[in-house]
């Protein structure tokens, strides 16, 4: 299987190629390895993205993130983050289970692709709103036993929307799935030192910079055999943990006020740019991201005195 062959730097740009303009009937190759052809471009009405590889036997699946992590500016990042994962983040907030249908969607044409090739051995790859697809997919994967392996990047925990089912398929898969998380990437909310989540924690030993490349894997570092460098959960992993549930009880009020008016179109409809905008300036300006940036540089600054 050339996915069992990839390496991690190979496996990653491999989960690039979702944001590329694909074409069907082209074959897709990552470092001069042939992944096979792509035969599937989907688009569905609610968002959803997945191109499907096939070769011989292996499958391989890429849900595609969103677009404007990668050519927006800070703006479009920030908004299309709201836009994509607002009700994600809202059940996380609330712990009111509330599934966006691109979710869902991922999950049907996962499991149709599963049964359609029965002997297929598939491969997973999804990066930001293209792992969280992949999480839930594979949270509701009806046919376990095919899937060969799962590359989840930068993506938010969706635990707490899972079922008691959902999470018994994930506690099965759960050798197969590897997540990696950088925790100075503010969209990877949500994890823990723990097996609540979905897949196994890869916790990469990374490097703080601007928040969009640090999204778009720019902290992620590999050794000359193309390893990424990772770390056992330290006490900054915990931190930044912590934080995190602060920054979620904090903003709660945010999310009750929004859910509130969910139910009153019209209202809703009157409300100002202004409300709205300041709604998401006190998210982001006030994150538990620059939180634990302020903590862990305050933490350097300790040590080297």
């Amino acid at each position: 299987m050339i996915n069992e062959e990839l390496t991690d730097l190979e496996r990653v740009e491999l989960t690039k190629l979702s944001y590329e303009a694909l074409n069907v009937g082209e074959t897709v190759e990552v470092a001069g390895k042939k992944i096979g052809q792509l035969t599937r471009d989907v688009y569905a009405k609610d968002g959803m993205q997945a191109f499907l590889i096939e070769n011989k036997n292996e499958i391989t699946v890429l849900f595609k993130g969103s677009y404007g992590f990668k050519k927006g500016n800070a703006t479009t990042w920030r908004d299309e983050w709201l836009n994509t994962n607002w009700p994600i983040f809202l059940a996380m907030l609330t712990d009111h289970r509330q599934v966006p249908s691109a979710l869902s969607t991922a999950s049907r044409y996962l499991n149709r692709w599963l049964e359609e090739f029965p002997d297929g051995h598939f491969y997973i790859y999804g990066h930001s709103l293209g792992a969280i697809n992949a999480e839930y997919a594979l949270a509701n994967c009806r046919f376990p036993d095919q899937i060969a392996g799962a590359y989840l990047y930068e993506g938010t925990n969706i635990w707490r929307l899972l079922t008691h089912k959902e999470r018994q398929i994930v506690a099965q898969l759960r050798g197969r799935i590897n997540t990696y998380v950088d925790i100075y990437d503010p969209v990877t909310l949500g994890y823990t030192a723990s097996k609540r989540m979905v897949g196994k924690l890869h916790y990469v030993d990374s490097l703080p910079m601007n928040p969009i490349k640090q999204h778009m894997w720019g902290g992620y570092r590999f050794d000359e055999q193309g390893n990424l460098l990772e770390k056992e959960v330290d006490q900054r992993f915990l931190d930044s943990s912590k934080m995190q549930q602060a920054f979620l009880s904090r903003t709660g009020r945010m999310a009750n006020y929004l859910r509130y008016h969910r139910n009153l179109q019209v209202d809703w409809e009157k409300q100002s740019e202004q409300r709205t905008e300041q709604i998401r300036e006190e998210l982001f300006n006030h994150s538990f991201l620059q939180d634990f940036n302020d903590r862990d540089k305050n933490s350097k600054d300790g040590k080297e005195q």
